[in-house]
């Protein structure tokens, strides 16, 4: 059994049969959303991006996540009580079937997903699975990212929601989506931007707009 962090992006397309194009629908919908941040939204906002700007070429990885990332999420708010919560560095398996019909048994940790559960997740909707900080990618986000979204989506079944994820390098952020076997990539979000990080903070509102308005077909499943 191979952990989420030894996969690469090539070997889940090739095992599972993903194919990447270049506009897929959930994608463009997503990204497409216009979620207008409140007024104290934007002061937050803003005050995280003015710490980005002056420390992301020196920050490690924990830095990142625990300056920037995270507290730009909580700004947001994925914790509903009795339905769903974010959870760090957690972890979770499924069974997915490969290109030759045999079930391979995938489990791995993801550094911040949104699922139901209270202690452990249980049906996850929404992953960050790296942190890379600037200049060192010698992993592959990208694959480590696709294979827990995979995994979601086989745990998800029967409901069949788009699985939406995303991965950051430095102060580059990059929105991915999956529905059945297809996958997109958004382009590169510059976080220091000062357009660019209100359509990152619109997409991460649009996220919980989707699991809101799901939430109950996905429990009725």
């Amino acid at each position: 059994m191979k952990p989420f962090e030894k996969w690469k992006n090539e070997e889940v397309k090739r095992t599972f049969g993903l194919r990447e194009i270049d506009n897929l629908p959930a994608l463009t919908a997503w990204l497409g959303a216009d979620n207008q941040a409140s007024e104290v939204e934007k002061i937050q906002v803003e005050a995280l991006q003015g710490i980005l700007k002056k420390y992301v070429n020196y920050w490690s990885e924990e830095d990142l996540k625990v300056f920037f990332i995270i507290p730009f999420l909580q700004i947001v708010n994925f914790a509903e009580y009795g339905k769903y919560r974010p959870f760090l560095e957690a972890t979770f398996g499924a069974d997915i079937e490969d290109t030759n019909h045999a079930l391979q048994h995938i489990r791995g940790r993801v550094e911040f997903v949104v699922a139901t559960g209270e202690q452990d997740p249980q049906t996850p909707f929404f992953f960050i699975n790296e942190y890379k900080p600037h200049l060192k990618t010698q992993n592959d986000p990208q694959g480590q990212l696709l294979i827990a979204m995979l995994a979601s989506q086989a745990k998800n079944k029967p409901f069949e929601m788009p699985i939406y994820g995303l991965y950051t390098i430095g102060r580059n952020w990059y929105f991915v989506a999956l529905a059945g076997k297809e996958f997109s990539v958004s382009k590169q979000y510059d976080a220091t931007d000062e357009h660019m990080v209100w359509d990152i903070f619109s997409a991460i509102k649009q996220v919980k707009a989707y699991i809101n308005e799901n939430y109950e077909k996905i429990m009725a499943s």
